[in-house]
């Protein structure tokens, strides 16, 4: 009953919010987001939770514009799990310049283009394990940060680059740096990322984490791969409470393709295949322990806003004591998602 009457108050004061924002803002204001709803099926023992799950999604983000040079902007996300509402970003945006922007706020730190790309706006349906892990890391989250930045635009071709440099702290005594450059001579681009982690508490520990990347857009075809090579916190973390100074290095790679091919049928207008190849290694040092992943799938445009998405994920998971791949969390994943 608690969680019910905190629930209902959740949706009462968004609703106060919104109504406020369009009052005072009405030719000022954007929505956007999606929702999305669908079935999960895993390969998992019982004992671990049920072999299929149903779920539902959502997203409002707000875009407030005080002025031609500062835009406010709220992200807003509930889901079947918490069955609440969570305020996951404001920030503010400052456009100064034509070449450098700044945003302030609880904001993603800019590392590898996977987690820097919208969920509504992946090819799969959820991110690859890869980014999984190094965001479980630290390399992949939000932070109260102060960023500067600037994304490529193609009708900028006399400034081809993007960039993102971020400061930030949080609550649990991390702080940091974290950049990412890329250049795009043409449908191709490139660049590297860096990351600065420093773990305050009890067992302070300093990391570094590093990342290359490249991708193609050619008309409807698209690719992108990432190659991460990091220090892993948690492992050094635990190596000194065993008295040892030893640096833990992951590494793990993702390689992204997605073609569409239009059919103009009068149900669904085109279908896009996808094929997602991941590889990692929470400890150099111990490279037969490693995940691979294999995902294969499609996504269904009924519109361009509206897709049906199928994705068979196999992981298969090794370690020292077996010879043979494990398959367990593979997962299948049925979804319809609509963007606004």
């Amino acid at each position: 009953m608690k969680d019910k009457r905190k629930l209902n108050i959740h949706y009462i004061i968004l609703v106060l919010m919104l109504c406020t924002v369009h009052f005072n803002f009405a030719q000022e204001i954007k929505f956007t987001g999606y929702g999305s709803t669908g079935y999960i099926f895993y390969d998992r023992d019982i004992l671990n939770g049920y072999n299929q799950e149903t779920y539902f999604e959502g997203k409002l983000q707000t875009a407030i514009k005080i002025n031609k040079k500062i835009e406010a902007q709220l992200d807003m996300r509930g889901n079947s799990v918490e069955e609440a509402i969570e305020l996951r970003e404001f920030s503010i945006k400052l456009e100064y310049f034509d070449n450098l922007k700044f945003k302030i706020g609880n904001i993603k730190r800019p590392f590898g283009n996977e987690y820097t790309t919208n969920r509504e706006d992946l090819y799969t349906v959820q991110r690859s394990y890869v980014q999984e892990q190094i965001s479980w890391l630290g390399y992949g989250v939000r932070t109260v940060s102060l960023m500067g930045y600037y994304n490529y635009s193609k009708k900028r071709p006399d400034f081809p680059y993007t960039y993102a440099v971020s400061i930030f702290r949080d609550n649990n005594l991390t702080s940091g740096v974290a950049g990412r450059f890329l250049y795009h001579p043409s449908e191709l681009s490139y660049g590297i990322n860096y990351t600065y982690q420093s773990k305050g508490g009890d067992v302070p520990v300093k990391t570094h984490g590093f990342a290359v990347e490249a991708g193609l857009d050619v008309e409807d075809y698209e690719s992108s791969l990432q190659i991460f090579y990091l220090q892993n916190p948690e492992e050094e973390i635990f190596q000194q409470l065993l008295g040892k100074d030893e640096k833990v290095i992951a590494f793990g790679a993702t390689f992204t393709n997605a073609v569409e091919f239009d059919i103009h049928g009068s149900f669904i207008e085109s279908i896009q295949p996808v094929l997602l190849l991941s590889y990692y290694v929470p400890n150099f040092d111990k490279k037969e322990n490693h995940v691979l992943q294999v995902l294969t799938g499609a996504n269904f445009y009924l519109d361009k806003d509206v897709r049906i998405r199928f994705n068979a994920d196999l992981r298969m998971t090794k370690n020292e004591f077996n010879e043979d791949y494990s398959t367990k969390n593979s997962r299948a994943i049925f979804e319809v998602q609509v963007k606004f």
